[in-house]
């Protein structure tokens, strides 16, 4: 697996077509991810691939909803990620794995002393590996040095693995409710 690991390592960098894309996947969950994964603030570069993974990640549990009136709505902070969150008290982390955007989370104010976790997403074929975890504890960790006290932030009842890494992190269910008919949970946490 190794050969494999450098094989794809090496492809991604040079950005070769030799393989293509959609077989590079099978090799890229052996590497060694975590060496290699830099997590840095967005970048108006990034706004296309931020966007891409976020549709994938709504496809992906089932939590896609198909109306464009909807998507406008619910998707318009994605068109001002400087404005919605960084310029304004928050912050937008990117994960990178060989120049590819492979996770992203952020933190919008509310107030002066509540923020929300918002648009944490993993690429798929690198769940599990310790970036949504790493990205979560990092916008934590900005948020205490912001001066919030309080986060919250909501989750699709079918998003199974991102409940079970907000309630490790002492996320508390605090109720549930309908966004466009997606059941939803809401969770909040002290800091």
């Amino acid at each position: 697996m190794q050969l494999g690991c450098c094989l794809a390592q090496t492809l991604y960098r040079h950005k070769t077509s030799a393989i293509p894309e959609r077989y590079l996947k099978f090799f890229v969950p052996w590497c060694n991810n975590m060496e290699n994964i830099r997590l840095r603030q967005f970048e108006e570069k990034d706004k296309e691939a931020t966007y891409n993974l976020h549709l994938e990640g709504l496809k992906q549990t089932e939590s896609f909803i198909d109306d464009p009136k909807a998507r406008e709505q619910l998707d318009q902070d994605l068109k001002r990620i400087r404005e919605e969150y960084i310029d304004n008290d928050g912050e937008f982390f990117v994960a990178i794995i060989n120049d590819k955007l492979v996770g992203m989370g952020a933190l919008r104010k509310v107030d002066e002393a509540t923020a929300e976790i918002k648009r944490m997403r993993v690429k798929h074929e690198l769940q599990g590996k310790g970036i949504g975890s790493l990205i979560l504890d990092k916008l934590i960790e900005k948020a205490k040095e912001l001066g919030y006290k309080k986060l919250f932030l909501d989750t699709s009842t079918k998003q199974i693995v991102a409940q079970k890494l907000y309630e490790s992190r002492g996320f508390k269910e605090s109720k549930r409710g309908e966004i466009y008919g997606q059941e939803t949970i809401y969770y909040q946490c002290d800091i």
